[in-house]
């Protein structure tokens, strides 16, 4: 099962616990109902019958409500919630005054919002076993006001309910069954959709290679640097809410987009070896901006959060934590936190990779700029994750280097070239 679909039917058993632990919460009405109903006359309910009957609801509501909101269980309030309903319900159905019939069989269709046939069959049992112990009980009531034999009403009551409980079993389990298949196939393809827009994204790179051999390297290093920066933050405690394993893949692939307003500058400025004039910088700068307008023009991604996403981390990666950074001088939670992992793993880059104007810089040096930068140009936390992964950061660079530097000086050799003979045809 692919880590999408799990996910999906693990939100729904939250979902799902929640709504069973509310009707238990609800049921708690159930008793002082009774004894009102039984003051003003309309049928009598024993007081002690009523009273018990409160108990053990709050009791096991507050058990589920625990386990569900508490401990955030999965499995375990999902089975005990039912168990506790199914008892509750033959609890109820011991007392004459009580019709309860086919009610057994509403918990085995709640337990089809789970989509497990499993759980469905199990349950079913479950509660099969408390009606057929609940009619004993109640015969032992029913048979003085139907005169008859305490035998004969348990297994004429007994085989009516069980024609009815064995359709209600068919069919929930047939319901189950079917809604389990009808997600999953609905969900292959949503993840069959949804591995195609993250491939068009991984294009983006290659794209910018055309334009310009080092951004579309740069960009692809960025990717898996944000990545391990995200883990690193969460594993060390930082935004562990907002960091889910499916924020890190919306980050991870965002980011093959944060250099895109790159494409609008012009080839003479984004391709030249030495160092920027005031007004060509002032060019550079405008990238983010394009970048921004760019990303908005995407079609709707993951219910629009991709693009949120790309989109702040195109326009915010060159804001610094102090404020001193460009458009717009954000400064702390102002910048969006894609982008101020985005600004780490950009500079990051920057300083690894080899430029035909430097050489890469140790990840000791590397490691030392950024201490510099922490709560200046980075948020303290982000560097402590940097420095904690060094090593690792390492390999990767060191990997990326390996399978690029060659490619990297032929492009600077050809682009110097083509400098070269413009120059000679002036």
């Amino acid at each position: 099962m692919p880590v999408e679909d799990e996910e999906f039917f693990a939100e729904n058993i939250e979902n799902v616990n929640r709504l069973t632990t509310g009707i238990l919460l609800l049921g708690n009405v159930l008793a002082p109902l009774f004894i009102v109903i039984s003051k003003i006359g309309i049928f009598e309910i024993p007081y002690s019958y009523s009273v018990t009957l409160g108990i053990v609801i709050a009791l096991f509501s507050i058990i589920q409500s625990v386990f569900v909101y508490v401990f955030r269980w999965h499995r375990i309030p999902m089975v005990f919630g039912l168990c506790v309903m199914a008892a509750i319900l033959a609890y109820m159905g011991t007392n004459g005054h009580i019709g309860i019939n086919i009610s057994y069989a509403l918990v085995v269709f709640l337990s089809c919002l789970y989509y497990n046939a499993v759980l469905t069959r199990c349950i079913a049992l479950v509660c099969y076993v408390f009606m057929i112990v609940s009619i004993y009980f109640r015969a032992k009531i029913m048979c003085v006001s139907f005169n008859t034999t305490e035998s004969f009403y348990f297994f004429s009551q007994s085989a009516g309910f069980t024609i009815e409980f064995v359709f209600s079993y068919i069919i929930a389990v047939a319901l189950s069954k079917r809604s389990h298949s009808t997600l999953s196939r609905a969900l292959t393809k949503a993840f069959q959709l949804k591995d195609t827009q993250m491939k068009i994204m991984e294009f983006i790179p290659r794209m910018l290679e055309s334009h310009e051999l080092f951004t579309g390297h740069h960009v692809r290093h960025t990717v898996k640097y944000v990545e391990l920066i995200s883990r690193e933050l969460v594993k060390e405690g930082h935004y562990k809410e907002i960091l889910t394993e499916q924020a890190i893949s919306v980050y991870s692939a965002a980011a093959n987009l944060h250099d895109i307003g790159k494409v609008h500058i012009p080839d003479s400025i984004l391709n030249k070896p030495g160092k920027y004039t005031y007004e060509e910088f002032q060019m550079m700068k405008a990238h983010p901006a394009e970048g921004k307008r760019l990303v908005q023009l995407l079609p709707m991604i993951n219910r629009g959060w991709f693009n949120m996403i790309a989109e702040q981390m195109a326009y915010c990666h060159h804001e610094k934590y102090d404020g001193s950074g460009y458009p717009n001088g954000l400064s702390g939670n102002e910048i969006p936190l894609c982008a101020r992992i985005m600004a780490a793993a950009d500079v990051l880059d920057a300083l690894l990779s080899w430029r035909p104007y430097k050489q890469p810089f140790s990840i000791e040096r590397t490691i030392e700029i950024f201490k510099e930068s922490s709560g200046s140009h980075f948020e303290p936390c982000i560097v402590d994750a940097v420095i904690n992964i060094a090593s690792v950061i390492e390999e990767v660079s060191k990997s990326f280097r390996k399978q690029e530097i060659e490619d990297e000086q032929k492009e600077y050799d050809w682009r110097l070239q083509l400098v070269e003979g413009r120059e000679k045809n002036k």
